[in-house]
């Protein structure tokens, strides 16, 4: 298997992918089935209409031919047998990809049965597997709760961290506002385009760092520790994508909130096993 990105420059803030190490494709993604478990609550089109279904086609058309010996998915790793039964039935036809299935969601924070239909899990990683003939995908999360007890107590005593110096917040309507508009103007994978580019990907990290991280006040670090959950959420994922991985493997391609890729690029970065791949390449080739 030819090892393009590796020859290739590539995107602004990835790194150049030598010999050796595992590519991971990150694919940052909204949630299609909008569960409101973001920052920033989307307002979206239903992704079984007609016209996004076939977007959908047209978008795993380009990833298809990145060749990922492996797809990822932002599911717990602990029911990775749930999700591919649920990944099996669509395989085999029992289900279908373009109509409202009742599904007992995979993941603990989800009751809805009709939303896991609508998931990137479903639309993309399913959909790409199965188009490649993949026998299983590989669920790689672990959620975690990022709120704690000494970040709340601030919260409740309406707490308001200094403003010591200027700098750029996320002002997360105005987040809203953009990304609603930019989905609502946009083919899917115009939006993967645009939600993948370097600008793009820092918003949720800028986040984190910008507001959450000053929460504090004598020996109360609730800011500090909802950003170490947030980090080791992610480190987990990186630990159950080299669980996932076996000896021949050259490529994965991981489908994952678009919130996550900062942080994974740059814990993949540091990794020696792996080396971050973005998916813009194989998104614009397709244009």
């Amino acid at each position: 298997m030819s090892r393009q990105q590796s020859s290739d420059t590539p995107p602004e803030g990835w790194p150049r992918c030598e010999s050796g190490p595992v590519e991971v494709m990150l694919l940052g993604t909204y949630h299609m089935d909008n569960p409101g478990l973001d920052v920033a609550q989307l307002d979206v089109d239903d992704v079984l209409h007609p016209e996004r279904q076939a977007q959908l086609r047209t978008t795993v058309d380009a990833l298809e031919g990145w060749r990922p010996d492996r797809v990822a998915v932002e599911r717990p790793y602990d029911r990775a047998d749930e999700v591919n039964a649920i990944y099996d039935e669509y395989r085999s036809g029992k289900r279908s990809y373009d109509a409202e299935e009742e599904i007992e969601p995979p993941h603990p924070s989800r009751n809805e049965l009709t939303t896991e239909c609508r998931s990137e899990v479903v639309q993309l990683g399913f959909r790409l597997a199965d188009r490649l003939d993949h026998e299983r995908v590989f669920p790689i999360d672990y959620p975690m709760t990022l709120a704690n007890e000494a970040y709340e107590e601030l919260a409740e005593d309406g707490f308001e961290p200094e403003e010591k110096i200027q700098f750029d917040q996320l002002d997360v309507s105005e987040l809203e506002r953009e990304v609603t508009e930019q989905i609502a103007t946009s083919s899917i994978q115009e939006f993967l385009l645009w939600q993948n580019r370097e600008r793009n990907l820092g918003v949720q990290s800028a986040g984190f760092f910008g507001e959450s991280l000053r929460w504090g006040r004598e020996n109360n670090f609730g800011g500090p520790k909802l950003v170490a959950t947030w980090y080791d959420r992610n480190l987990r994922m990186v630990h159950n994508l080299w669980r996932a991985i076996e000896s021949e493997d050259e490529r994965v391609l991981v489908v994952v909130g678009a919130g996550h890729v900062h942080i994974l690029r740059e814990l993949l970065e540091k990794t020696p096993m792996f080396c971050p791949v973005s998916p813009l390449p194989s998104l614009e080739e397709a244009m």
